[in-house]
């Protein structure tokens, strides 16, 4: 007979929920929020995305969340707290698309990745039965967020949190743009090593390559020439900027070995101009 603590078990059928916010781990805020978890949904597996977004930048929060939901499977909920407007009249939302669920305060941090998996349905979370009992005006992370995340999983019906809304805050993110200097893009945030994340997409990119007639495009960054899109970072030499493809599929800047955001700044333009054929 197989010992029952090797028997295998059936895996959870409950869907992952992944927890992006700015609260760092010095204090507890993150431990209240899965001790909720663990009350109302004590077999649900929480994943921590990051609780590296600087403090109160939405633009980053929004970055952190496109970067990771192609990499969950269909189902995930994902809980996103970056929310310098709580205890305002801001709303508290709920989005299910056709992949995921998205939970957090209308803020605009869903911005980026409703741009790619629109809304099949949104409600704003009114409905206090999936609520904490007490709720603080400065922690819905933990008295609304996490709960309504929590009897998700457990399988409560989405259109139960609350009223139906139509629409969303959305950020006012720039698109990278054609001019007649090139395509000129921006930089929207960085990651922890330094490197500049811009909003030039590889997607855009490949097609004002097409419509150029072109296979690659030269960079130029404050007027000084960087070279060619490369592939990685060893494609520059030891000190030296790099212009390449990043794997959240935006262009990124590095400085090999070193930081891009010390050396370069973060409020900069970069040029690509289309190489002839």
């Amino acid at each position: 007979m197989t010992p029952a603590a090797l028997t295998p078990q059936a895996p959870s059928l409950k869907p992952l929920v992944t927890l992006t916010t700015d609260f760092g781990l010095s204090d507890t805020y993150v431990a209240q929020m899965k001790g909720v978890f663990a009350g109302i949904s004590p077999d649900v597996r929480v994943v921590d995305a990051t609780h590296g977004i600087p403090p109160q930048d939405v633009v980053a929060g929004a970055l952190a969340l496109d970067a990771i939901v192609d990499t969950f499977p269909d189902g995930t909920i994902h809980v996103v707290v970056v929310d310098p407007g709580v205890g305002s009249d801001r709303a508290a939302v709920a989005v299910r698309t056709d992949r995921f669920i998205l939970i957090g305060p209308d803020n605009g941090l869903f911005t980026l990745v409703l741009d790619r998996y629109p809304p099949a349905s949104i409600v704003q979370l009114t409905n206090v039965d999936y609520h904490r009992a007490t709720v603080s005006a400065t922690f819905h992370g933990r008295d609304v967020f996490a709960p309504v995340a929590a009897h998700l999983a457990n399988g409560v019906p989405f259109q139960a949190l609350g009223e139906p809304v139509n629409t969303l805050v959305n950020l006012n993110i720039p698109q990278a743009a054609e001019t007649a200097q090139g395509m000129v893009a921006v930089v929207l945030g960085k990651d922890h090593f330094g490197n500049l994340v811009t909003n030039l997409t590889r997607t855009h990119y490949d097609g004002w390559l097409e419509r150029k007639n072109s296979n690659s495009a030269t960079v130029s960054i404050k007027g000084r020439v960087i070279g060619s899109v490369r592939g990685t970072f060893t494609d520059a030499e030891p000190g030296d900027p790099v212009a390449y493809f990043g794997s959240s599929g935006r262009l990124e800047l590095a400085v090999r070995d070193g930081s891009a955001s010390c050396a370069l700044g973060s409020d900069i333009r970069v040029t690509l101009r289309a190489d002839q054929a």
